[in-house]
């Protein structure tokens, strides 16, 4: 049976139905090295036929917050079949031939997907394409093949971001070696699929990529769950920290996109800003969709602060009413009792000035609905030493001044807790009064956001 062979043809040609002179032709018997033809009219065709199949490009716009436009474009397979049936592209890149030539057909799409990428991005826009692990393991040879080709397509490897398809197995040294090879060319790496599969944290810091690509999971499951979607900006804060860029794809509602925008990602991708297509988007009517998104969510920023303030006054007017009836000599269970009844109270509790608690916890008068504690029945509250948590240590540094703690996960509760503290003269020595409040609670029933910050 003679091997498939993907014929180039033009725009023009495909669409009156003329199948020309060979513009290029990529057999599947080389597996390590592509043969172009010379004629560079072989880098403007539009579509390509494999077999019985007809295969055409599809690019899904890639948008930055910060510009409101499209930076890329991710390049996707499209193919049908003589009947004008879709086939699966997966289908098409799993065709049986001999084992180890499936990548030469893989880099021959991409090439493909770049020269249709020509005709539809400007100058500064950057082009996506997917490449499973092996494709990143090549000769050199290939790689001046790649060089060659970009020359005469006028594309410089910078615009590239090369996405690792992740798979559960392979060689992860010649990845990091092959990965190495293509970024010294100038392409950029992008991890994709993270949060999903075999893509993780220890991913990241293995094959260091200048993007991360936030699975489509990832934020479906935080517009689902509060818990999620509060974790998401730590998420994308710790990949900063590891030197990439975020890009949240799948993006599908108006919530998502508020989402990804509040966790501070990057770039983002999918249905609610704009389809897949042949050519290249309207950038005004994505422009208006960016600026009604953000408007959006200027919108739900300032009314949480609103809310936020209104919520941290009350404890903080709260806590500053305790200290003082504390300082007078009234007793602490007394001194806090109104302090107890806000909504969202959890407990106080009170430090020396060596951040150890003396006497036992006082408990809110209405406590909201919180996770059981697990290590309540292990340990006695009073003697505990919190001296290392920051609303200790910034209390102690300015006496006098209400502090109040970033959210944390509580032992005492096992919740998300927000921890007011002051630190106090009193009864001839200095003090910290502490107020936990069941944070997770308010938050969701007052709608704050994700963050204090």
């Amino acid at each position: 049976m003679p091997k498939p062979k993907i014929w180039f043809t033009t725009a023009a040609s495909h669409r009156y139905g003329e199948r020309r002179a060979i513009l290029a032709s990529i057999q599947l018997g080389h597996p390590d090295l592509l043969q172009f033809s010379g004629n560079d009219a072989s880098l403007r065709s539009s579509f390509a036929q494999f077999g019985d199949l007809t295969l055409s490009s599809a690019f899904q716009p890639i948008f930055s917050f910060s510009h409101h436009l499209p930076i890329g474009y991710e390049a996707l397979l499209r193919a049908h079949d003589s009947l004008g049936n879709e086939i699966a592209p997966l289908k098409v890149l799993n065709h049986p031939v001999a084992p180890g030539r499936w990548n030469n057909l893989e880099r021959s799409i991409q090439l493909f997907h770049a020269s249709n990428f020509m005709r539809v991005a400007n100058a500064h826009q950057r082009l996506f394409l997917n490449a499973r692990p092996d494709s990143f393991v090549t000769s050199d040879a290939y790689r001046r093949l790649v060089e060659d080709t970009l020359t005469r397509l006028q594309l410089m490897p910078e615009r590239i971001v090369l996405e690792v398809l992740e798979s559960p197995n392979g060689n992860l040294e010649r990845l990091i070696e092959g990965i190495a090879s293509f970024r010294r060319q100038g392409f950029l790496i992008a991890l994709d699929d993270f949060g999903a599969g075999h893509s993780n944290i220890d991913r990241v810091w293995q094959l260091q990529p200048d993007i991360v690509k936030l699975d489509r999971s990832v934020i479906a499951q935080a517009a689902r769950e509060p818990r999620v979607a509060r974790m998401l900006s730590r998420l994308v804060s710790l990949l900063h920290e590891t030197g990439a860029l975020v890009l949240v794809e799948g993006v599908e509602t108006q919530f998502e996109a508020l989402l990804s925008m509040e966790c501070d990602a990057d770039f983002v991708q999918g249905f609610y800003f704009a389809r897949p297509a042949p050519g290249n988007v309207d950038e005004e009517s994505c422009r208006a969709v960016m600026d009604s998104i953000s408007e959006t969510f200027r919108a739900r920023v300032e009314l949480n602060e609103r809310t936020k303030t209104t919520l941290l006054s009350a404890y903080t007017d709260a806590l500053r009413t305790a200290a003082e009836r504390f300082c007078a000599g009234i007793d602490l269970p007394q001194a806090t009792e109104d302090l107890l009844r806000l909504e969202g109270a959890a407990r106080c509790f009170l430090l020396d000035n060596q951040g150890y608690q003396i006497g036992d916890d006082i408990k809110a008068i209405h406590p909201g609905a919180t996770a059981p504690n697990l290590f309540r029945s292990a340990a006695v509250a009073s003697g505990s030493c919190w001296d290392r948590r920051p609303y200790f240590r910034g209390a102690i540094s300015e006496p006098g001044t209400v502090q109040i703690s970033e959210p944390y996960l509580s032992i005492n509760g096992v919740h998300l807790c927000v921890t007011f503290s002051i630190a106090i003269p009193a009864r001839g020595s200095m003090w910290v009064l502490c107020a936990d409040t069941d944070w997770q609670h308010m938050a969701g029933r007052y709608d704050v956001g994700n963050a204090m910050s």
